[in-house]
């Protein structure tokens, strides 16, 4: 079921997405839609996953084993 919501919006932003809409042949309403499920089905990082993080990049940047850095390499960025 939909629900109408009332929220403000920057006028460009509501230009552009206007445009985008009108360019692909649908609904504004959709297109905010479709970009919110997007931002919201992205995983978040855990806690712990940030701090493991932290503690290799800058607590000993230069000290990581070959396999480690092997692995930062072949991992996807947006996925961490």
């Amino acid at each position: 079921m939909k629900r109408k919501i009332g929220t403000l919006i920057e006028e460009e932003v509501i230009k552009l997405a206007k445009h985008r809409a009108a360019d692909e042949g649908r609904p504004l309403s959709d297109l905010i839609q479709d970009a919110l499920v997007s931002y919201l089905s992205k995983r978040v990082p855990k806690p712990r996953e940030r701090d493991a993080a932290y503690r290799i990049f800058c607590e000993r940047p230069l000290k990581l084993t070959r396999e480690q850095f092997q692995q930062i390499l072949e991992e996807d960025a947006w996925d961490v």
